[in-house]
């Protein structure tokens, strides 16, 4: 079924049933509805919520969290909610619907509304209910399955462009291949060829698994054109950013030609990617060092190969002590400065 057509069915299911009663009023303009059994498990303060929303003006899907296939999470506080939050979700029970609409009228005499958006309309949020979990490590859990979801959705959705651009830059593609087969046999280098046309010259096999795409792969590179002009690097301290590069495969952070490259490497892979400049850069280039249609050499190490969960949750956790450091940081402070703690409080020093 057609996305759209589905995100809209969804909608008019949820609107029919809301038609049943009278929409409330809440805070800065908003009208709301709540469908429930008020049966089940019952949010309470300190719980997480999971739910999803769907964003919709007349027949146009404006935010969709099934589109990317990650719920929202919130703790559940309402008295730290806005206050016409604070009144729409008072009372959550696991399987609720909770319709709020906002007039055009009101966006628009706030300066709010997009510039397609018309008077005498509704904006309508559908919020549904689909878990509630007691602790937080419930919902980091729950969270990391549906990133997990969420980035394979990505990947897709990405890999449908890519070959869509591939397809229609197939003449340059073309005279690329034939650029980087001639230097392939005049340097008796020993490559293989890609799926989307990358040569990938390995000098070093490593060892486990090939990359895929629910991998993160941590790399040292240095990246040069055909005439060898060196660009970038990060093991070259000149450049400056002197550390491992992570690259996430299923998020496609980097140029196609990595991707491309990548998967035919391993943990401990050492070799070199010659990449088609439809891979690359393209016609735009990127900045002085690379010409449009400019195809590159990176000579690569793969340092290390994590799953994209293990990666993402162990950046949390290191940004979760950076911030509890500063705090420390700043109480410490506070306490060699007493003044500092009346100007935090509001109060004026003595």
């Amino acid at each position: 079924m057609n996305k759209k057509i589905s995100y809209l069915l969804l909608a008019a299911v949820v609107l029919f049933t809301a038609c049943k009663g009278k929409y409330k009023h809440a805070e800065g303009g908003l009208e709301y509805k709540v469908i429930s059994k008020e049966t089940g498990t019952k949010a309470v303060e300190g719980n997480f919520i999971e739910f999803n929303i769907l964003a919709v003006y007349n027949d146009s899907t404006l935010y969709s969290t099934i589109d990317n296939g990650m719920p929202q999470y919130v703790p559940y506080n309402p008295e730290q909610f806005p206050p016409a939050f604070r009144k729409i979700f008072g009372k959550v029970y696991v399987g609720d619907s909770i319709v709020v609409r906002i007039s055009t009228d009101t966006l628009i005499s706030k300066n709010q509304a997009a510039p397609f958006m018309k008077k005498g309309q509704f904006v309508y949020q559908y919020f549904t209910v689909t878990n509630i979990f007691t602790t937080e490590e419930q919902k980091d859990s729950a969270q990391a399955t549906h990133q997990a979801v969420a980035e394979a959705k990505t990947y897709q959705k990405n890999l449908g462009l890519l070959n869509k651009e591939l397809a229609a830059n197939a003449d340059q593609l073309k005279a690329d291949d034939k650029t980087l087969s001639d230097y392939i046999a005049a340097k008796h280098i020993t490559a293989t060829k890609g799926n989307w046309g990358t040569y990938v010259s390995i000098t070093e096999p490593g060892t486990g698994a090939q990359i895929d795409s629910s991998d993160v792969a941590l790399v040292n590179y240095t990246g040069k054109t055909l005439v060898d002009t060196v660009f970038d690097s990060n093991t070259d301290p000149k450049f400056k950013h002197v550390q491992p590069f992570a690259v996430d495969l299923g998020a496609m952070n980097v140029i196609p030609g990595w991707i491309d490259g990548l998967k035919q490497m391993k943990k401990g892979s050492k070799g070199m990617f010659l990449i088609p400049s439809s891979l690359a850069y393209g016609k735009n280039g990127s900045g002085s060092k690379i010409a449009p249609n400019t195809n590159l050499i990176f000579d690569i190490e793969v340092v290390d190969v994590v799953s994209a969960q293990q990666y993402h949750m162990e950046q949390k956790i290191k940004q979760e002590l950076q911030r509890a450091q500063q705090q420390r940081m700043m109480d410490s402070m506070r306490n060699a400065h007493p003044q500092m703690q009346g100007q935090q409080g509001g109060q004026q020093p003595q």
